[in-house]
């Protein structure tokens, strides 16, 4: 990751190693930081805040309908509407969406009644689960798992519909909880939790800071 998006250095870093690796070159380590659930950058900051404007927007539209009801917002939102907000906050390139897991959980056989022709035609019902990551250009990413579910009377089609209602739900939990991800961090860095000087948090060479 660039030092100029983040800004971060690992001078002042102290390295301790175990039995046997005394004599490890540490100029050869490649140190990586994964910015899993905390921003990389005052960029990610700043325009996660904008999604997070035009998501409230939305949802402001959504639950002064009474006939929606009080249902989680993941649920709700369309998946191309998140896409469309994403895009126009962090630009069609400034994020990218990784499916790290799918897991077939359920496989079972069902009878759906044909109320037309008034005879039971087996069916093939599928529960999925998909885990993915959605990571800014920054580095800031995230992760979640979803869950979809589908019957047709093929097994491929029952699988590849609950398979993109799986990912879809995973890919709306993880832009739905970077506002948790945002203020979190900012009480972190109210509270001089970082230790690394970034956005304003005391490094820990600082007087009073938090080791």
């Amino acid at each position: 990751m660039s030092a100029s998006l983040t800004n971060l250095t690992y001078d002042g870093a102290t390295y301790e190693t175990g039995p046997g690796v005394e004599e490890l070159e540490f100029e050869e380590l490649q140190v990586v930081e994964k910015w899993l659930n905390r921003p990389a950058s005052a960029w990610a900051v700043q325009r996660i805040g904008v999604l997070q404007s035009k998501i409230e927007s939305y949802t402001y539209k959504i639950y002064h309908r009474s006939r929606y009801g009080k249902h989680p917002l993941a649920k709700l939102i369309p998946a191309h509407i998140l896409v469309q907000y994403a895009n126009e906050a962090l630009g069609f390139d400034g994020w990218s969406l990784e499916v790290l897991d799918i897991h077939v959980t359920s496989c079972r056989a069902v009878l759906a009644q044909d109320t037309a022709q008034e005879q039971c035609e087996p069916r093939h019902e599928v529960l999925t689960e998909a885990k993915v990551r959605v990571k800014l250009k920054d580095g800031t990413n995230t992760e979640s798992s979803g869950f979809g579910k589908a019957a047709a009377t093929s097994k491929g089609e029952s699988f590849s519909r609950s398979k993109k209602e799986a990912v879809n739900d995973a890919f709306k939990k993880c832009f739905l909880q970077f506002e948790a991800i945002i203020l979190k961090h900012e009480q972190r860095v109210s509270d001089n939790y970082y230790v690394d000087g970034l956005y304003g948090s005391k490094s820990k060479n600082a007087p009073n800071s938090r080791n």
